[in-house]
């Protein structure tokens, strides 16, 4: 009996000695990696920082901690503290957990477009076309537009939208009028997805032809395309994508479009 316990207290004692070592070892870490190198004290982010939030906020909002590194491995921009200066300025992009902070993903609240160059005073707007309606894929970041609308109108009534999209009957025709004479086009795709561009990274060329046997599909479903607008031009814009059909014909600089009262079935032929 007495052997067993004295067992069980070395077995003890042991098992305590081992969990002091690794705890030990553990807190060691940091100065074995360190060992040799300069160190250096940045922010790294306890949790996520949600983009649009302020650098007073960061500071006072138990948002990070310091943590010891070695010099060569931390860009010259790594921040050791957020100070005053940053002060009015806001982060541009959603920051995760364990991320390092960096001076680059502050700017000014007028910047912060989710990356995307809005020119000064416009809206950006995005409607869904399909690889027809923006011009089998030629129309690109940069690319100038003027955009078209196929709808539904009642006989009699002028060649104004009614009924439900395109909709069909005797009582029912369909016109297409011109919508926005010209407009920029500042990206295509939906942000992170594959094929998306914007002004900044746009490539010259189209989009590449689908491979063989492709059913097309992603094509048929269309891509969404991004315009800088004013509010006028945004409230029509989006008023005929949930109402009609929308189409997007490239402009080049002598092109010359101008309003007019657009064609319908009637008036389709001589």
């Amino acid at each position: 009996m007495k052997r067993r316990l004295l067992a069980v207290l070395v077995a003890a004692v042991l098992a305590g000695v081992g969990c002091l070592a690794v705890v030990a070892y553990v807190r060691g870490a940091d100065q074995r990696a360190l060992a040799g190198r300069e160190a250096v004290w940045v922010l790294v982010s306890t949790r996520r920082i949600p983009a649009g939030t302020t650098a007073a906020g960061i500071r006072g909002g138990g948002y990070t901690e310091k943590v010891a590194m070695p010099a060569g491995t931390v860009p010259g921009t790594a921040l050791g503290e957020v100070d005053a200066k940053l002060d009015g300025l806001v982060l541009t992009a959603d920051l995760l957990p364990s991320q390092l902070l960096l001076r680059g993903m502050f700017a000014e609240p007028s910047q912060v477009t989710g990356g995307l160059a809005v020119p000064d005073g416009k809206l950006a707007v995005s409607v869904q076309v399909t690889a027809a309606a923006r011009v089998a894929g030629y129309v690109r970041p940069g690319s100038r537009v003027a955009v078209f609308t196929t709808f539904t109108m009642r006989e009699g009534r002028g060649r104004v939208p009614a009924g439900d999209g395109l909709s069909s009957g005797h009582e029912y025709n369909q016109a297409t009028r011109m919508l926005l004479p010209r407009v920029e086009v500042i990206a295509v795709g939906e942000r992170g997805a594959a094929g998306a561009v914007t002004a900044g990274d746009a490539p010259a060329t189209a989009e590449p032809a689908a491979k063989a046997g492709s059913t097309g599909t992603k094509s048929a479903a269309g891509m969404l395309v991004t315009v800088a607008v004013t509010q006028e031009e945004a409230e029509k814009l989006l008023h005929v994508s949930l109402t009609g059909v929308l189409s997007l014909a490239l402009l080049d600089d002598t092109a010359t479009v101008q309003p007019d009262e657009g064609i319908d079935n009637n008036s389709l032929f001589p």
